[in-house]
Parts: C-alpha cells; sequence; structure tokens
C-alpha cells in the first residue's frame, strides 16, 4: 500500500513539475541585455503637432493614432549602440483640419544610441539628434525606456523647420 501511494505522488509531482515548466515561455529564461531589446515594438503614438505658418502663427493638430504605429530598434555589429526608427504617426490634416484626412510623418533614424542597463529597465537619452525621414531633416530630443518587452519612447520631432511635434509611443515587442 506504501509503495503505491508512494509511485501515485511520484506521478503527481512529475506531472505538476512538467505543467510548471511548459507553461514558462521562451522569454522567461532569456536575461534583460541590450541584446534582447532588437526588434519591432508595435503600439500607440500620441501627442501634438504643430504648424508654423508663414506668418508665424503655430496652429497645434493633435496626433491620431492607429494603434499599430512600429519603432524598430537594431542593434550595431559590435552590440555597445542601437539604432532606432521611429514610428511614423499621423495628425489631422494640416490643410483641411480634418482628422480623417491624416498627413502621415515618417518616422527618423537615430543611430549610435548607448543604451544605459540597470536592473529591470533599458535606457536611452539622446540630447540634439539630427537625422533624416526619407526625404526631410528631422531634429529633436529623444528618451526611451525598455522594460520587459514593452517600450515607452518620449521625443520631440522638428520636422522641415516648419513643424514640431511633441510625441509620445508606447509599445509592445511583436
Amino acid at each position: 500500500m506504501k509503495n503505491t501511494i508512494r509511485k501515485y505522488l511520484l506521478v503527481i509531482f512529475a506531472i505538476a513539475g512538467i505543467a510548471a515548466f511548459t507553461a514558462c515561455s521562451d522569454d522567461d529564461g532569456e536575461p534583460f541585455t541590450i541584446k534582447s531589446i532588437e526588434g519591432e515594438y508595435v503600439g500607440s503614438a500620441t501627442g501634438t503637432m504643430i504648424l508654423i505658418n508663414s506668418e508665424g502663427k503655430e496652429i497645434p493638430f493633435d496626433v491620431v493614432s492607429n494603434g499599430n504605429e512600429t519603432a524598430e530598434i537594431t542593434l550595431s555589429n559590435d552590440g555597445t549602440t542601437i539604432s532606432v526608427l521611429e514610428p511614423t504617426f499621423y495628425s489631422a490634416s494640416p490643410v483641411t483640419y480634418s482628422a480623417d484626412e491624416k498627413y502621415a510623418y515618417p518616422g527618423a533614424i537615430i543611430s549610435n544610441i548607448k543604451p544605459e542597463q540597470n536592473a529591470e529597465t533599458i535606457t536611452i537619452n539622446v540630447k540634439g539628434y539630427s537625422s533624416m525621414n526619407g526625404v526631410y531633416t528631422v531634429a529633436g530630443d529623444i528618451s526611451g525606456v525598455f522594460e520587459g518587452r514593452n517600450l515607452t519612447l518620449d521625443y520631440t520631432f522638428l520636422h522641415a523647420g516648419g513643424m514640431i511635434g511633441t510625441i509620445h509611443f508606447e509599445g509592445t515587442k511583436k
């Protein structure tokens, strides 16, 4: 009888151990490092884009989130720096003032960023970046926090000298 009970207990513990092992995701055992933040983050961009017209008047437009804006993080070959491709974000049309006619602002690529790693987070902070977003010169400041699979970016976006945005992005790694 004792052997039978012992066998049942061993089987129960074995099944519980297998269940606990399979419940862990692949990322649970992976250390949180600069290498682990590389990838695409999908989320929402919010904020304000300000158009500076020919008379110097500032006209604000809210950023209109699609909920699928994507920031991309790439790691340098030596693994010490990253590049951030800011997400494309959208505002109401500066021509018709309608959110139904969104105007797209492609994100700039900021390269050679040296992340700072703490126990639970990795942060970036760049003052005075200057880059291109395909056609136009873009400048500003950018800061960000990586926490597990989540990324928060806050940046300014001086676009072609006539528009400035204050953008907040929150995304989750694909």
